[in-house]
């Protein structure tokens, strides 16, 4: 079983050339790449790739540009997937594989911040929806079970949290996806939230969400996902220190894996250790980096990968 703790003794070794040149990660890695941006970005893998998507540096603050590629070296290189979506700056888009290609979502900064989702093998994005009506104050988050069951969660202009299952059954036919299912949550978040689905093997907790509360301690509330608007096995993460962005989540390994960005800049990492409540208070380490905003980590590797800006701006993807 991979645990943090051998996280924290490698910790992320930096190996960058002239830029331009070839990137190589070893055994444990941080890849700082050329490129720049903010806020959360998201991984996913799907069909042998690496997709990564975020918030470009190109643009107005209310409408950067939305980044979307794929690489088949673990981010070594990677291929722009052609796209002109915008997003808000500080923000972040989500993805979610389906073992072909990936979904995705974000608030659009083209129609002020209209939740929209859409698909992709590589090539374009395709079956874009824009969901009229509903906006999205952060960056949302995207997981699926076994089954392909999708749900989505987003922060509404109240601060609310929200989780509605992605309908994609339409995509071949009218080129549509649809929310079904709506909850909104009497939680509030001051951050985009986290959403995975536990096939850890070990705590079977189903959807699992964690976002930042905004209370004064800066607490990481972390629950299921049952389909109505209250939480079952909750708990919170402040210790030793809290949260203010965006959190990331991921499952595997008989655990699940809960990584972000403190209040004092350092990267955080926890795993629940297979507690039904989960024991992510228990323990979270620092892994040894800082990062200027949330984290993004593929929903199913066990904490082995995971994304984030550095302090200069550019994306960085960690891997062990």
């Amino acid at each position: 079983m991979i645990r943090p703790r051998v996280f924290r003794a490698l910790g992320a070794t930096v190996l960058a050339v002239a830029l331009g040149a070839l990137l190589i990660p070893s055994p444990a890695a941080a890849l700082t790449t050329g490129h720049t941006g903010s806020g959360r970005p998201a991984l996913a893998f799907a069909g042998g790739r690496l997709y990564l998507a975020w918030a470009g540096s190109s643009g107005t603050a209310a409408a950067k540009e939305l980044v979307v590629a794929y690489s088949t070296s673990d981010g070594l290189r990677d291929i722009k997937v052609p796209n002109t979506e915008r997003t808000p700056q500080g923000e972040g888009p989500a993805l979610s594989g389906d073992g072909t290609g990936v979904y995705l979502a974000w608030a659009s900064g083209t129609s002020g911040n209209t939740l929209t989702a859409a698909y992709t093998t590589g090539a374009a994005l395709t079956c874009r929806t824009s969901f009229a009506g509903i906006v999205a104050a952060h960056a949302p988050a995207l997981a699926a079970d076994a089954t392909g069951t999708r749900y989505l969660a987003w922060i509404d202009p109240a601060g609310h949290v929200n989780v509605a299952r992605l309908d994609s059954s339409r995509c071949a036919s009218t080129q549509t996806m649809a929310l079904a299912n709506r909850v909104t949550l009497p939680d509030t978040s001051i951050a985009g939230p986290a959403l995975v689905f536990d096939d850890s093997g070990s705590s079977n907790l189903g959807f699992v969400l964690a976002f930042d509360t905004g209370d004064a301690a800066h607490s990481i509330a972390v629950g299921s996902f049952t389909g109505t608007a209250t939480l079952t096995h909750r708990t919170s993460v402040s210790a030793p220190v809290g949260s203010t962005d965006g959190p990331g989540l991921s499952s595997g390994n008989s655990d699940l894996y809960l990584s972000y960005r403190g209040t004092d800049g350092n990267v955080y990492l926890s795993y629940s250790e297979g507690c039904l409540t989960p024991c992510f208070d228990q323990h979270v380490s620092p892994t040894g980096e800082q990062a200027a905003a949330g984290l993004g980590l593929p929903s199913n590797d066990a904490g082995l990968f995971r994304s984030y800006f550095d302090l200069t701006g550019h994306l960085v993807i960690w891997r062990l």
